[in-house]
């Protein structure tokens, strides 16, 4: 299923995520307040700011972890801003991923200084205007669906994350598993639709969920 859905059971008719979505991506349906996906942009808005948590994300943790039983290797593409997420316990973070079973973790960040270039090279020999970034899968989804007249604005790039994936993928062989980690729900709706670039992403909340569950906390060094 889609990266955003809603929990109908825990829905109780507010319509606060119908008044917020910016694509007016939400509909009443039999009494729940649902996620059309044809319309959804993947932007996480309606799970923020519903109060009893009916808007859900994919939790994806478990195939994850099936990955890491299926491939010899798997790598995570961090995202730059683990370090916000986890201030101060940076070198912690790498061994509790290397104890959740990964082979090694590299920044995503490598992908987007590549990007950047690119970039930078298409704006230079483009004779059009406006020029839209391809990176974010979020405006991507916004373009596609709501402004095709400007889909031939976007950057035929390929993402910061799917550029990491392929060098991860360059230097350690192409049978590894990619498994990206950070803030963005829709780079969930990335890693369904490129075909193990990455395999998985998953948000900071469900590393949170994950290492609690296999009884790591980084503020303890002891685990």
């Amino acid at each position: 299923y889609e990266p955003i859905y809603t929990e109908k059971t825990c829905c109780r008719d507010c319509y606060k995520c119908v008044r917020a979505c910016p694509m007016k991506a939400i509909q009443v349906q039999q009494g729940s307040a649902v996620v059309v996906h044809d319309r959804c942009i993947f932007c996480g808005k309606c799970v923020d700011v519903c109060p009893v948590k009916a808007k859900k994300i994919r939790n994806d943790v478990s195939g994850a972890q099936e990955l890491i039983k299926q491939r010899k290797s798997v790598f995570v593409s961090l995202a730059p801003s683990y370090a916000a997420e986890f201030p101060g316990f940076e070198q912690e973070l790498i061994d509790a991923l290397h104890a959740l079973g990964f082979a090694g973790v590299s920044e995503t960040a490598l992908g987007a200084e590549v990007v950047t270039q690119q970039a930078n090279d298409v704006i230079k020999q483009s004779t059009k205007y406006p020029v839209v970034s391809s990176a974010c899968p979020t405006v991507v989804e916004a373009v596609c669906k709501y402004y095709p007249d400007l889909s031939e604005t976007l950057t035929k790039i390929r993402s910061p994350l799917g550029v990491h994936s392929a060098m991860l993928r360059e230097w350690y062989g192409e049978d590894i598993g990619v498994v990206f980690i950070g803030p963005c729900v829709s780079k969930k709706l990335e890693a369904d639709r490129s075909e193990g670039f990455p395999n998985i992403a998953l948000t900071f909340r469900e590393l949170h969920d994950w290492f609690s569950s296999a009884g790591i906390r980084l503020h303890d060094k002891s685990t």
